[in-house]
């Protein structure tokens, strides 16, 4: 008898196939009919047990068949394909807006261990959520992450604040505890910051995330109404007595930064009871401005930033607060750029992009974003059409 027994695996059974759930959020199927080929199976949780067939044997007929199964890999949320970037993967963390480490040359990195999103904002600049038009999710794997995370601070050799901030909400990824704890304990860094919309957080992994390191929470709340809160969240699930009341419990453990965004005629009147209850809490609130963005959602025009700072003052005027916040960024050493806008390089074309018009392409340890429909793997010529902090998209030439 065999019992292989997995930490990132879930097994539940159905009719005809086996639901394999993946770090929470994925999974994929294997037909019961292929693992009765191995032998006689029983599922448990996290374990898989094979009757009649030795240990080493039944290990590597049942790595084949994930091998085989696994590019089937599907995100719940969105039911969209997705795709598992791990250290053996050959696909660099550096390079795109949607995933990986973004360095735009100061002592505050951006990572991005996930896509998706549990809600739907209606002023979402990215397009996440229940109703993204997206058609492809990823997820990194931790060490991967933290791998490439140490190396970059390695080569800037200043301290750091890690802003956990991907395109969606980082509390679906299911390392995220370790995550923290894992960037905490790398020499350079300052501080870990986590922006989150707080649904699917709970004293108990509030309190896990602090023991492991997290220095600040940055809580995305646009409004305290209920009906004004579900219809700027895009869903009537969003419960804001239940994110206020948890806030409540942990204010004195973390340092907690309320986050709304300005959606102009939308939630004017709201900010206002927003920094009414961050006085009284002693809460941080830094006010952002709605933009727009070519594929994000546009439930209203955009507010220039000269209007946008006048009703700022006005507020802080008003309630006697400080909005208007100046930072203090400071400017590090950032990799060079491998290649630059108008350049032509030869790129591998690696898998779909997160829309159906896009590919993911890699050259010289870079990802690029391409606007071409993915067929197949290939190497390709590409032109560089944005280079922005090493970020870069292009098109075929």
């Amino acid at each position: 008898m065999a019992v292989l027994k997995f930490h990132d695996f879930r097994f539940e059974e159905h009719d005809k196939d086996i639901k394999v759930n993946f770090l929470k959020l994925f999974f994929f199927l294997i037909k019961k009919s292929d693992l009765e080929k191995i032998s006689r199976f029983k599922i448990n949780k996290n374990m898989i047990t094979f009757q009649d067939i030795p240990d080493e044997k039944a290990q590597k007929l049942f790595s084949r068949l994930l091998n085989r199964a696994f590019p089937q890999l599907k995100n719940k949320i969105t039911n969209n394909p997705a795709l598992y970037i791990h250290k053996n993967s050959g696909i660099p963390l550096i390079g795109s807006l949607s995933f990986g480490i973004i360095d735009k040359g100061t002592d505050m990195l951006e990572l991005k261990p996930i896509t998706s999103c549990n809600i739907d904002c209606i002023f979402c600049s990215v397009d996440e959520g229940l109703s993204t038009k997206k058609t492809m999710d990823i997820v990194i794997e931790k060490d991967y992450l933290v791998q490439e995370t140490k190396k970059l601070l390695e080569y800037k050799k200043q301290p750091a604040h890690i802003y956990i901030n991907p395109q969606g909400e980082p509390l679906l990824y299911a390392d995220i505890v370790e995550l923290v704890k894992d960037l905490s304990n790398l020499k350079y860094i300052r501080a870990v910051s986590i922006i989150t919309n707080a649904t699917l957080l709970t004293e108990k992994l509030a309190l896990e995330l602090i023991k492991a390191g997290l220095t600040e929470l940055n809580i995305s709340l646009n409004a305290l109404n209920t009906g004004k809160a579900h219809k700027i969240a895009g869903t009537n699930t969003y419960d804001i007595g239940k994110i206020t009341a948890l806030l409540s419990k942990i204010k004195d453990k973390i340092n907690i930064i309320i986050t709304p965004v300005l959606v102009n005629k939308v939630n004017n009147k709201d900010l206002e009871d927003l920094i009414t209850y961050c006085k009284k809490n002693n809460f941080e609130i830094l006010i952002q401005n709605f933009l727009l963005n070519r594929k994000g959602r546009k439930p209203t025009r955009e507010l220039k930033f000269d209007e946008f700072y006048i009703i700022l003052k006005e507020l802080e005027q008003k309630y006697n607060i400080t909005l208007i916040k100046k930072g203090s960024i400071i400017k590090t050493r950032q990799l060079e750029k491998p290649f630059k806008k108008g350049d032509i390089i030869q790129a591998e074309i690696i898998s779909s992009g997160r829309y159906n018009d896009e590919s993911l392409a890699i050259a010289q340890n870079r990802v690029i974003t391409m606007k071409c429909q993915f067929t197949k793997r290939k190497k390709k010529k590409v032109r560089i059409t944005k280079d922005m902090y090493n970020v870069f998209y292009g098109i075929p030439p």
